[in-house]
């Protein structure tokens, strides 16, 4: 099954944090919080 919308972009995992949870640099100096799936 195809997603639309999806937006895919390029980080740096900056933190390890609890839960699967990563805190990302984005290459545009943005900060995001992420998780993995699948």
């Amino acid at each position: 099954m195809a997603k639309e919308g999806v937006i895919e972009v390029e980080g740096v995992v900056k933190e390890a944090l609890p839960n699967t949870t990563f805190k990302v640099e984005l290459e545009n100096g943005h900060e995001i919080l992420a998780h993995s799936s699948g």
